[in-house]
């Protein structure tokens, strides 16, 4: 039972991640720090989701980049994407 639920927990995670490329990948915003598509956040400090070195990456308004996983989770994830569906 409990593998199950990892296993389902780990294929949302996926699907999440996959959505969070594609809306930054069909991206018309461009990020302020680095040269590349973002996608506007509001959570945290953050401000923009890139892809940096194929990487989804968080930036705070100093252009500061953090992983995207130091304070988000799951949920915040699914919240951000939800945002822009």
């Amino acid at each position: 039972m409990h593998k199950d639920l990892r296993k389902r927990y780990n294929a949302l995670e996926m699907e999440v991640k996959q959505d969070l490329r594609e809306l930054i990948e069909k991206s018309k915003a461009k990020s302020k720090n680095v040269d590349t598509n973002c996608i506007k956040v509001n959570v945290f400090d953050y401000t923009e989701l890139a892809l940096i070195n194929n990487d989804l990456t968080f930036l705070d308004s100093d252009g500061l980049q953090y992983s995207l996983y130091s304070e988000c989770s799951l949920e915040d994830l699914i919240d951000i994407v939800n945002k822009y569906i």
